[in-house]
């Protein structure tokens, strides 16, 4: 079986939709958005990583600092609040 696998586009929304859930606390939506993916659970990490990457990418272009700047930032962010 040939199945389509996602683009990087596609995966940043994907991403996007994986976030959403999690931020609405959506199990069911979870599911309906992973459940056809041709990789299942991998590919769900491959959209969150997509997401985070150009989250990071984000930060560091509004704090005007290098993505591993802005990296460091949001670990040490984690690390005081957790």
């Amino acid at each position: 079986m040939n199945e389509k696998r996602p683009n990087p586009d596609e995966l940043l929304g994907l991403g996007v939709g994986i976030l959403t859930t999690f931020v609405y606390d959506d199990p069911h939506a979870f599911t309906v958005i992973t459940g056809d993916l041709p990789g299942g659970s991998s590919e769900a990490i491959v959209a969150l990583g997509r997401v985070s990457e150009a989250m990071v990418r984000m930060i560091a272009e509004m704090l005007g600092v290098s993505k591993e700047e802005a990296l460091e930032r949001i670990a040490a962010s984690f690390a005081a609040a957790y």
